[in-house]
């Protein structure tokens, strides 16, 4: 039984606004990547229903104006850091590589966050190579820390140790649940979609990640408005984080100057 008469004056208002709380609605955090540099398809991004979460490829030519209108909006923004990948893919302008001291490396990341407007977070392009790698993953979530993001691991690789390292960096992260389009095939696309949209249900929350190929956007045009009539609603990445860190802290005293109000113990969030 807790005694009210013990509960500090801002304690008990943020007790009463938990228990008055309504149950929250399933959350998808979709993200749309790869934009910058088809300027058509990442208009059409831009005009899918707020908020979608658009990462975008730095130094790409639209990039920055694309980022602006996506804001504008309401979309979430992160960048799409390019990062070492085992095929040996190019990774295009500001990729972060295996042969990078820690100097270069996060040097070359703070130019790609210089190139991205409003930018919020990040998540990584390619990066199966470099994300199984814990002292680039560190340096990578040192300039998250110093810089005030989220991170997103994108999970493309099963040994990725993204989300133990920005767990250790006290950053606020979370991976990939669902990709929505290796196939674009109609079909394909409804039964990830709906993967997501199940999972989100059943555990609050799924994060899908797609890209802006044509036949995935006109998919989403589709579906995006239906979402609140089949309980779930859309959200940002940095909505999402900011609710979920708010609600693990214990009282008005242990919230510091973080814009995700978060302490260094508070660990990433895994399903």
């Amino acid at each position: 039984m807790i005694r009210w008469s013990l509960l500090q004056p801002l304690t008990r208002l943020l007790f009463l606004l938990v228990i008055c709380l309504p149950a929250r609605a399933a959350e998808l955090l979709l993200i749309i990547d790869d934009i910058g540099n088809n300027r058509t398809l990442g208009e059409r991004a831009v005009a899918l229903p707020a908020p979608v979460n658009l990462a975008f490829l730095p130094h790409t030519p639209h990039a920055a104006h694309l980022a602006e209108a996506a804001f504008a909006r309401g979309h979430g923004i992160m960048l799409h850091a390019p990062m070492a990948n085992e095929h040996g893919n190019r990774l295009g302008p500001g990729g972060l590589t295996m042969d990078m001291d820690q100097q270069r490396l996060q040097q070359v990341l703070l130019d790609d966050l210089q190139a991205v407007p409003h930018v919020q977070g990040m998540n990584n392009h390619m990066g199966s190579l470099l994300t199984q790698q814990p002292a680039a993953m560190q340096w990578v979530m040192d300039i998250a820390r110093q810089q005030g993001l989220f991170f997103v691991d994108s999970l493309t690789s099963p040994a990725s140790v993204a989300l133990k390292q920005a767990s250790s960096a006290g950053i606020p992260a979370l991976e990939r649940d669902v990709f929505l389009d290796n196939d674009t095939q109609e079909a394909a696309l409804k039964k990830q979609y709906e993967h997501a949209l199940s999972l989100a249900r059943s555990r609050g929350y799924a994060v899908l990640i797609g890209h802006p190929y044509p036949q995935t956007l006109t998919f989403l045009a589709a579906q995006l408005p239906q979402l609140e009539s089949r309980g779930v609603r859309l959200v940002s990445v940095e909505e999402h984080l900011r609710t979920r860190l708010w609600q693990r802290l214990a009282a008005p005293a242990d919230l510091p100057s973080s814009r995700y109000l978060l302490n260094s113990s508070v660990p990433a969030l895994r399903p």
